[in-house]
């Protein structure tokens, strides 16, 4: 079959195309899927052109509407996107955008317990990964990776406290390889081992003299050295 040289849309339709995409760029937040790493909008795009192309064999009519309607998705996720990066460089001053920021933490916590990479804060942010350190660096006064490793220390001093788990669960659980790679990161951000720590704060809870509240649903173990 040959490929016809005539236009798939009309002067008419071609001309409400910049309103189209006007108006979905005003309705459209794109959102990342957490699994895909990609905005919806591109895989919507591939769908409504691939039903396109299907349809080119039957009316040619609902192939310039798929199309059309391709072509604005698209346009509004590029208009998105540059203005996102205005946001994140001119408006905030190499900072990063409120929304980037809250994106940025809930990930984190929700993720806790798995690996995180540059390439997932580049992803959330729609910014490059050395785009996405300086600007965090500028909003948060540290660099992501060192802010990650506070927050997994964070998380295992909670489950030190709360919980009778092993040191070694607690490391796994907090997203780092093994107790020996919590040991050496607690250690150089604490001061102390995670035994000792644990040991430490522990008593101070358990002791009734103690002006320190025992914590709600806290157990009482008698920890053996898990240095």
């Amino acid at each position: 079959m040959g490929i016809h040289a005539q236009p798939l849309a009309g002067e008419s339709q071609m001309a409400g195309m910049p309103e189209l995409a006007s108006t979905v760029t005003a309705r459209w937040r794109p959102e990342t899927d957490g699994s895909a790493r990609e905005p919806i909008a591109l895989r919507s795009a591939v769908r409504l052109l691939t039903a396109a192309g299907r349809a080119l064999s039957g009316s040619e009519d609902s192939a310039r509407r798929y199309i059309m309607r391709a072509a604005a998705l698209l346009q509004a996720e590029m208009d998105c996107w540059e203005q996102d990066r205005h946001a994140a460089s001119d408006i905030t001053g190499g900072k990063l955008a409120p929304w980037q920021v809250t994106r940025v933490m809930r990930f984190i916590g929700a993720n806790m317990g798995e690996k995180i990479g540059p390439e997932d804060f580049a992803n959330l942010t729609r910014l490059s990964t050395s785009h996405f350190a300086r600007a965090f660096r500028a909003t948060v006064g540290e660099s992501p990776h060192a802010y990650l490793i506070r927050r997994r220390i964070d998380r295992a001093k909670e489950l030190m406290l709360e919980t009778n788990l092993p040191l070694a669960r607690i490391a796994l659980d907090c997203g780092l390889a093994d107790q020996a790679h919590m040991t050496r990161l607690f250690t150089r951000v604490v001061g102390v081992s995670p035994g000792a720590w644990r040991r430490a704060h522990v008593a101070t809870i358990d002791d009734p003299c103690s002006d320190r509240p025992r914590l709600r649903g806290t157990p009482s173990p008698r920890l053996a050295r898990q240095d």
